[in-house]
């Protein structure tokens, strides 16, 4: 079972939007997914009410000790609450393989984003290398002078991977108003969001 933790400690940073997404290509894979929504917003929950039954299941929970010992193929998504620290975040780290942190490109969420890294290097699983740590630019506006300042600082984060950059777009707000991912939009529409999702899924799949 692969355990898949969306986390930024600075607020408004599209964990939601990715857990959502990343849900969607698993669930049409026909993977068993499961999106746990630890956020108050429960942003995560409510596209999943949205979304169509027509569409594959994707199971929800609000509970973080309630899930059920799932085969090895089976794939759980938390998304996690901003302004967690110390302890509590790790004994919600203690449950992941992967924990994925998406950083918008402003200067308030990049300094936000090197405290939070370095308090996760200070974590036993982390240190212990139990928990692998991929780095995303997320809402990212391409050749603007902050995503360049962005994109360099976080290819230079030593030892964590900078996986991909997901672009500002109005398909992201599509898949919010639909409870639909993005790889279940038109191939056409979603062509260059899907390029930007490939070295995410290939990075979670080799892990």
């Amino acid at each position: 079972m692969k355990t898949i933790m969306f986390y930024n400690s600075k607020g408004g940073s599209g964990k939601s939007t990715l857990a959502v997404n990343l849900a969607a290509y698993f669930a049409q894979e026909k993977v068993h997914t499961t999106i746990v929504d630890l956020d108050p917003q429960a942003s995560s929950m409510d596209w999943l009410n949205l979304r169509p039954i027509s569409k594959p299941k994707i199971h929800g929970t609000t509970k973080f000790n309630k899930l059920q010992k799932r085969n090895k193929d089976s794939v759980v998504i938390y998304d996690l609450p901003a302004s967690l620290y110390g302890n509590r975040l790790e004994n919600y780290i203690k449950k992941a393989n992967m924990i994925i942190v998406p950083v918008m490109p402003s200067p308030i969420d990049m300094r936000a984003a090197k405290d939070f890294i370095q308090s996760l290097r200070t974590m036993g699983p982390i240190i212990r290398k139990r928990v692998k740590i991929g780095l995303v630019a997320n809402r990212c506006r391409a050749n603007t002078n902050i995503f360049l300042e962005l994109d360099e600082y976080l290819v230079k984060e030593r030892g964590i991977k900078y996986i991909t950059a997901f672009r500002d777009n109005s398909n992201y707000i599509r898949s919010a108003r639909s409870g639909l991912g993005i790889f279940e939009m038109g191939e056409s529409m979603t062509a260059q969001d899907r390029e930007e999702w490939k070295p995410l899924i290939r990075w979670i799949k080799s892990n």
